[in-house]
């Protein structure tokens, strides 16, 4: 009788377990896709509270009527009634959801054949900014954040080949700075260290895929943070060392006033243009569309005067925009804008994905038609948590064969 109790109480569990899987995938999918993964707006934080929070105070309500906690796996067969139908409908997505998740993480994603190589190393900073910042690492505080990922620092390297890059060009090398999203939640000199070993990496070119601040408030201190960047662009690279674009926060923070800010710190902004980067009489074009959630971004503006059959990288903040860019035969993308979804559960996976593809394109490799594109999983984050998925600085090394 005890091990049949028990027998009970763990397959009930696990129902239950379904069952909120299944309910906060399905909130979160709407939630990422219908209102995160769409334009700003006054009413978008109300609105995914209430879509959050609205099935799941419903849902709790139905678990306690259909007999509580312990009586919820014999409340999915009881007979026919809507309360039934929900039970049943969400405990089935939610061992869904689960499953996908565990295959995932058996057979991750192929990766495209035009990375040849890939390597990651970690620089781990908690303990340097607890001390900059006077952060006391004992008691609950202190394991509250060595759990946390926000200062963990992953530097990656992809050698990546593009079959119209000019063979001058091989070999060129792109660092991106993506989501950087400074505010007072988050440590100015973790961004500092953050910069300089951007610059220490002495890439060609120094790719910033925009959200470079996190409110109107912040603009002017974060180009002022990001400011060493325009320097060495100018000393080391001509000027052309530095390209920047803008996102959606850059949008609510006003479009003209980050723009400025940015080129006051000495880095070029393409809005809906390109530039031409030449070698030996080759050359490579680094374009830049606006922010697409502003609904501005114009890709036959961008490509303007670019000669047909030429070698094109695309900076794009959201990764939506990979529809788009593959329609106009783009060679590479370059994206942020998720975070890797920042926060990723055992059996769940990534919990925020702003898009309205959900978590098809979170982050790394991805190719569409002839468009490669790459998703990093930027800086910063709001809220200031990260948990399996690290902040990130990628380089990324062309070759032409």
């Amino acid at each position: 009788m005890i091990i049949f109790k028990a027998i009970y109480r763990l397959l009930n569990a696990l129902c239950l377990a379904c069952y909120t899987v299944g309910l906060a995938a399905a909130s979160t999918f709407f939630a990422n896709t219908r209102i995160v993964g769409v334009r700003d707006s006054n009413i978008k934080l109300p609105a995914i509270v209430i879509t959050v929070g609205g099935p799941t105070l419903v849902s709790l309500l139905n678990v306690l009527r259909s007999g509580g906690v312990g009586g919820f796996m014999l409340s999915l067969l009881h007979p026919f009634s809507w309360s039934w139908a929900w039970r049943l409908t969400f405990t089935a997505l939610g061992a869904r959801y689960i499953a996908q998740e565990i295959n995932r993480r058996i057979h991750p994603p192929i990766r495209p054949a035009e990375v040849v190589f890939s390597e990651a190393y970690d620089v781990d900073m908690r303990e340097d900014i607890a001390r900059a910042e006077g952060i006391n690492l004992d008691g609950p505080k202190g394991l509250a954040f060595r759990l946390n990922e926000l200062y963990c620092l992953e530097i990656t390297t992809h050698e990546v080949r593009l079959d119209r890059l000019p063979p001058q060009f091989d070999g060129f090398t792109i660092a991106q700075v993506s989501d950087v999203h400074y505010g007072d939640f988050i440590s100015a000199e973790f961004i500092r260290r953050y910069v300089n070993l951007v610059i220490g990496l002495s890439p060609d070119l120094i790719a910033l895929t925009a959200d470079y601040q996190q409110y109107p408030k912040d603009v002017r201190r974060a180009a002022r943070i990001l400011a060493p960047i325009g320097e060495w662009s100018c000393k080391q690279r001509g000027g052309l060392g530095a390209i920047a674009i803008m996102g959606n926060h850059d949008t609510a923070a006003g479009t003209a006033q980050v723009t400025e800010a940015i080129r006051s710190a000495g880095i070029r902004v393409l809005n809906n243009k390109h530039i031409e980067l030449e070698r030996d009489g080759a050359s490579l074009y680094i374009a830049g569309v606006a922010d697409p959630w502003s609904l501005r971004a114009d890709m036959s503006r961008t490509l303007l005067d670019v000669q047909e059959g030429s070698c094109v990288v695309l900076l794009a903040h959201e990764p939506d925009y990979l529809v788009k860019a593959a329609q106009f035969d783009v060679d590479l993308q370059l994206s942020g804008h998720l975070h890797g979804g920042q926060i990723k559960l055992p059996f769940i996976g990534a919990m925020l994905s702003p898009s309205r593809f959900n978590r098809r394109y979170i982050e790394g490799f991805y190719k569409r038609e002839n468009t490669l594109m790459f998703v990093s999983r930027g800086l910063g984050g709001h809220p200031p948590v990260r948990y399996d998925c690290k902040p990130q600085i990628a380089m990324l090394v062309l070759r032409s064969r």
